[in-house]
């Protein structure tokens, strides 16, 4: 049996290498798991890469520059990749272009609604850190539950979504967690489901959402 390769975009940033590391071997862990093979995107042709890979995990990060959403800098606090952000548009687009399909985390997620013309709230504080319980629905509740606890990282999130993608989960104060692609295999979450699957489970004990990277492995 062949297992599909996935590739993983995330930052080429150098200044912590030992985090990044880390961080791409729990992806790797996760797709492994799963019955994939994960490979990191370290530059090149997307659409080279999209002919030859059989899906994209869009991993989590810093923020989106606002511009990408049509907005100016409202936040000083914003940590910007201007490269990172022109890189996966155009693996997003090869890789979207193709029907393949994708996986977001946390900015992964903002980066598919950006992308497909949705746009961001630039600073969200009270989700930076900790936990709390989302309510999810239709097949995103199949694969995780209807009300489970989520890990968060994140400051940017979700404002409105692109036309395409449909929510499938919010948080108790309305904040989108989830969308799906109306017609296309793309799933986005704000959490990080690497670290919510065993033995991974550093947030949520007792936690497994390996079944969110069975779903991008079963669309190859």
């Amino acid at each position: 049996m062949q297992h599909p390769l996935i590739l993983i975009s995330s930052s080429r940033v150098m200044g912590n290498l030992s985090m990044s590391r880390q961080q791409s071997a729990l992806y790797g862990a996760c797709l492994g798991g799963a019955g994939a093979a994960g490979v990191l995107y370290t530059g090149g042709p997307s659409a080279c890469l999209a002919a030859r890979c059989d899906g994209l995990l869009l991993a989590g990060g810093g923020d989106i520059h606002p511009s990408c959403f049509g907005q100016s800098v409202q936040n000083a606090a914003l940590s910007v990749d201007p490269v990172r952000d022109k890189e996966e548009r155009a693996l997003f687009e090869d890789f979207y272009r193709r029907r393949k399909p994708i996986l977001g985390i946390c900015r992964g997620v903002q980066v598919i609604n950006v992308f497909l013309g949705g746009t961001l709230h630039q600073d969200i504080p009270a989700h930076s850190g900790g936990c709390h319980g989302i309510r999810c629905t239709g097949a995103l509740s199949a694969l995780v539950g209807p009300a489970p606890t989520v890990n968060s990282y994140h400051h940017q999130a979700v404002d409105q979504p692109a036309p395409c993608l449909q929510t499938a989960a919010r948080a108790s104060d309305g904040i989108i967690e989830a969308l799906m692609h109306a017609t296309a295999p793309i799933l986005g979450v704000q959490w990080h489901p690497e670290r919510m699957v065993p033995p991974f489970c550093e947030d949520v004990a007792g936690a497994n959402h390996l079944p969110l990277f069975h779903w991008l492995i079963e669309r190859c």
